[in-house]
């Protein structure tokens, strides 16, 4: 397998959101097929029966054999992060999916540890973002990202029965991530149709814990044991809820409650000039979480 990269220098400092990242084009060799890639962008289409959806720094696996259980998953809101869904079977030979929505270096480290422990054989890879516009510089986050993506889809890429990617979808630095659907990405686990397609979701949709999930991917790695990339909708622990309040109220999460979206963005976002239209309702709403649950640390 052959990929042909060009970098496009960019720039940006950090916090949340979607993430940071560098603009940065893959180009696909021609004998790489994208028959499982679907051109559908209807705007706002029907959340689907069995809908999964994924936050960023968190992951979900799926197994095609219980489709009554989920059979969508998908995620949005990447403008500098990467959604990356990997497809295959496991070691039993029941065929298995991964979405996962990925901001941080760490991040992409569990994500492969997840799937050198949960694959086995021949793998297919699609993975899309990396699209925040007019940036300047590459900062190390980014470049950090990068490289592990390239080194580990050419190491992935020789035959081996622990598993390895036969084919690889890269959309990376492919335009403006509010435009055509970029910044999402999801598959049909019935048809194992890869596509842009987006749906038009509530916040409860997007954290169904109202906000806590939200929590986490901003201050997980700060916990004590961490948590760098946890299961999509997985329960958190009373202690881990007790951290996260007590971060929060560390960093004065709830002086966002009162904040303007310029200011939010500006302090918050790593792509201000490109962010999604629900990226400071998402604060606010994790803001109003901590709010809500006061009791349980003062």
């Amino acid at each position: 397998m052959e990929l042909f990269f060009e970098e496009v220098h960019s720039a940006k400092i950090p916090f949340y959101g979607s993430g940071y990242f560098c603009r940065f084009t893959y180009h696909i060799s021609p004998n790489i097929s994208m028959n499982n890639m679907s051109a559908q962008t209807t705007k706002n289409a029907r959340i689907p029966t069995g809908f999964c959806y994924v936050p960023q720094d968190h992951y979900y696996i799926a197994s095609l054999l219980q489709p009554h259980l989920v059979r969508y998953l998908y995620s949005d809101g990447a403008t500098s992060c990467i959604i990356a869904i990997v497809t295959g079977k496991n070691q039993q030979g029941v065929p298995i999916t991964v979405l996962s929505h990925l901001s941080k270096p760490v991040c992409v480290e569990a994500f492969f540890d997840v799937v050198t422990h949960q694959f086995k054989g021949e793998m297919q890879l699609f993975a899309q973002g990396a699209n925040a516009q007019h940036q300047e510089a590459i900062d190390t986050n980014t470049q950090t990202i990068i490289d592990l993506f390239k080194a580990w889809v050419a190491q992935r890429s020789l035959a081996s029965a622990d598993g390895y990617i036969y084919k690889a979808h890269l959309w990376f630095n492919t335009g403006n991530p509010l435009e055509q659907n970029r910044d999402c990405l999801g598959i049909d686990l019935a048809t194992r149709q890869v596509s842009h397609q987006r749906f038009d979701l509530t916040e409860d949709q997007r954290d169904i814990t109202g906000g806590l999930q939200t929590l986490a991917s901003i201050f997980g790695a700060e916990l004590s044991p961490p948590i760098v990339l946890r299961v999509a909708n997985a329960p958190f622990t009373h202690a881990q809820v007790k951290q996260l309040l007590f971060l929060a109220l560390h960093y004065q999460w709830l002086d966002i409650l009162t904040m303007k979206d310029e200011e939010i963005l500006h302090y918050f976002s790593s792509t201000p000039h490109c962010e999604v239209s629900w990226f400071c309702d998402a604060l606010r709403q994790s803001a109003q979480y901590v709010q809500t649950h006061l009791h349980l640390v003062l």
